[in-house]
């Protein structure tokens, strides 16, 4: 039983530790802009330029569709910890004929 409680509070302070507060999900996105904008003065656009902006729509977009593609591969992941689901099984069912 003292294992079970002791799973459980681990359990749940990992859950807390990947929550993020508002002000830490502010500094990570003025951090991923701060990027963003050094990438595409890297790249050669001129900052306050139209070409600038769409730069920075661009790589958004880009970042979009590499989380969504993210998203796909792991909810299209059968989960390792409870075996194939049902209707995927790549071999066939073992029954018996009585």
């Amino acid at each position: 039983m003292h294992i079970v409680k002791t799973g459980l509070t681990l359990a749940a302070l990992f859950a807390l530790a990947a929550c993020a507060s508002p002000e830490e999900q502010a500094a990570r996105a003025a951090a991923q802009l701060q990027a963003d904008q050094a990438e595409c003065q890297h790249i050669g656009f001129n900052p306050g330029t139209e070409a600038f902006s769409n730069c920075l729509l661009k790589l958004r977009e880009i970042r979009a569709q590499e989380e969504n593609t993210q998203e796909l591969r792991r909810a299209n992941t059968p989960s390792p910890w409870w075996g194939p689901y049902p209707g995927y099984y790549p071999y066939p069912y073992p029954y018996r004929r009585w």
